[in-house]
């Protein structure tokens, strides 16, 4: 089933020419490893990566127009989001997920290139596909179950 997963999320980012599908691997490992696909974990998990990519892009942003002011506001909001997810404050916008994007995402070779309009269609596209197709399992999953158990007398 995971490779079904993983091939129709492939196969539809290439059909609408989004690029970066890692983007959207990124929120399912996250969604799957740290929440354990808890539907509930998944609105932070994916506006905790969009401010992620945003705080990321800004960040490029600043460095492509070499505008040191806007380097610095990016960097500042990148601590007080730090601050903000070690705080458990704003939990929705900054948490783990958060973290994890900004992470991957100002990797040099990342931070150099990378068009972060597609990250955030990558990363909304993952949670549509991934979030139906895993919430949808997990209902099925139980009706199933139940209808293949035995009768108890």
């Amino acid at each position: 089933m995971a490779v079904v997963l993983i091939a129709g999320f492939v196969v539809i980012g290439a059909v609408l020419h989004v690029v970066p599908v890692y983007a959207g691997f990124l929120l399912l490992w996250y969604w799957t490893s740290v929440t354990h696909s808890d539907l509930r974990a998944l609105a932070p998990a994916v506006v905790g990566g969009l401010t992620g990519a945003a705080l990321s892009y800004l960040l490029q942003t600043g460095a492509a127009m070499a505008s040191v002011p806007l380097i610095l506001a990016a960097l500042g909001l990148m601590i007080v989001a730090l601050f903000l997810v070690i705080a458990g404050r704003l939990p929705l916008f900054c948490n783990a997920s958060t973290m994890l994007y900004v992470t991957v995402f100002n990797a040099p070779a990342l931070q150099k290139a990378e068009d972060f309009r597609q990250v955030i269609v990558a990363t909304v596209l993952g949670l549509i596909w991934f979030g139906l197709t895993i919430g949808l399992l997990g209902r099925l999953a139980p009706q199933a179950a139940a209808e293949s158990a035995p009768a108890q007398a």
